[in-house]
């Protein structure tokens, strides 16, 4: 199904107002001006579509090469994606993946990536986006997909493919029907036939939930080429296989098709196991080993054949991200002890009178009950402000014994021995006795 193109003038002049001089806007959506508001039009200077095959091309030719130019500027690269909004994308998944006991790892390409290549697209090739952060990604099931291919082309035990993925390619890997049906019998004590096969295949679940692969930075565009030599063969060689300007062969001439790939990526990939599935710390392990060797030898997304979608373990933002996560989850601590702070605060300043709430409050936010010299320089600058109000107010027993306890935890000897005080603190040493004697 071809996506809608909004190719009407007052769009186009309106998207192009917000997408213009591209190179300079890192943090644009690139994904909606890629896919709705490529300005693809192959008309002449009439007005009236052009309907010559070979100029037709040439146009095409001409304003995907306009695009491209437009898209990255001079330089041949473009960054994309906004680095906080990332980061912050990045934390939140790896939040939950690590609250379900999952696994969470960045890995960062070796060679281009080509991510949803096959998206239908005006320019022949697409890419796959990101519905808000505007940068390509690899969904979930593009994840799983390459683990489950290398463990059976490791020819894995089919139960355990199985468990862990929901389904399996039950007789593709297998060189015979009988050679497959002989290990399924041993795996699952039961004959294996085409109805058992779409049974097992349908609505199947495994034990494990693969998040989508998402950036944790930037990601880099460039311009990546390919040179099919056998276009006209896969066009048409279902139809007319006897041709010769049809059928593969050497004397036919490469045409070079320009695409949009990824150069430079950082992404993060998480696994979880599926709620309600009992799974061990040795089995998490274990996928989350294998999307990496997975991504490592197989690589992931299209044209991996040609070297396209290898990745390796980045040390660096996995470094980074971790310590941002300890820094989060730090202060996510603190904000749970101030909040249980403000609960016992607040449960104090229940049924007292105005006078011992300030005290209270004071107390609580210059931190008196704590006994240090810095914490005892405060206090003493309002010892003089505080007797003055509760000389004031005699009456207010519970605030005079509550300033009295802070007291004694900076002055405690002093207090219970006046002598012993300096001359300036006897003088409040003895207006706080007369205050708790009366």
């Amino acid at each position: 199904m071809l996506q809608p193109i909004y190719q009407q003038e007052e769009n186009n002049r309106q998207a192009l107002s917000v997408f213009s001089d591209m190179s300079k806007k890192e943090n644009v959506h690139l994904g909606v001006w890629f896919e709705r508001f490529y300005a693809y039009h192959i008309f002449d200077s009439t007005g009236c579509l052009i309907e010559d095959d070979k100029t037709r091309k040439t146009a095409k030719v001409q304003e995907k090469d306009s695009f491209f130019r437009q898209l990255w500027g001079d330089d041949g690269q473009k960054l994309c994606g906004d680095k906080d909004l990332l980061e912050n994308l990045a934390t939140r998944q790896r939040l939950l993946c690590e609250a379900q006991n999952g696994r969470v790892k960045v890995y960062e390409n070796i060679w281009h990536l080509a991510i949803g290549l096959g998206n239908v697209h005006p320019l022949d090739n697409g890419m796959l986006w990101h519905p808000t952060m505007g940068v390509p990604y690899f969904q979930g099931s593009t994840v799983k997909g390459m683990a489950k291919a290398l463990m059976e082309q490791w020819g894995a035990d089919p139960a355990l493919i199985k468990r862990w993925f929901g389904s399996v390619n039950l007789v593709e890997n297998y060189s015979h029907q009988e050679q497959f049906s002989h290990t399924f019998e041993q795996s699952f004590g039961q004959s294996y036939d085409e109805v058992l096969g779409e049974k097992l295949n349908k609505d199947a679940v495994g034990a494990f939930i693969f998040m989508d692969a998402i950036p944790v930075t930037p990601v880099m565009l460039t311009k990546s080429i390919m040179t099919p030599h056998y276009g006209n063969w896969y066009q048409q060689g279902a139809s007319t296989p006897l041709d010769k300007e049809v059928q593969p062969g050497d004397w036919h001439s490469p045409v070079p098709i320009t695409f949009l790939a990824v150069e430079k990526a950082s992404m993060q990939f998480a696994i979880m196991p599926r709620a309600g599935v009992e799974v061990s710390d040795s089995e998490i392990n274990q996928v989350a080993n294998i999307v990496g060797l997975a991504l490592e030898h197989l690589g992931i997304g299209a044209k991996t054949a040609t070297g396209y979608g290898r990745m390796q373990v980045d040390d660096n933002n996995e470094k980074l991200i971790k310590r941002k996560m300890s820094n989060l989850k730090e202060e996510i601590v603190r904000q749970e002890q101030l909040a249980t702070e403000q609960k016992k605060l607040a449960q104090k300043l229940e049924n007292v009178s105005t006078l011992e709430a300030e005290l209270i409050k004071q107390i609580h936010d210059e931190h008196w009950e704590t006994s240090n010299d810095t914490i005892k320089g405060h206090f003493t600058q309002s010892i003089d402000e505080w007797l003055n109000k509760l000389e004031e107010s005699p009456q207010e027993k519970s605030t005079i014994t509550r300033f009295s306890n802070i007291a004694k935890i900076h002055y405690g000897n002093q207090i219970k021995n006046p002598k012993k005080a300096k001359d300036n603190q006897k003088v409040w040493i003895e207006r706080l006795l007369v205050l708790t004697h009366d």
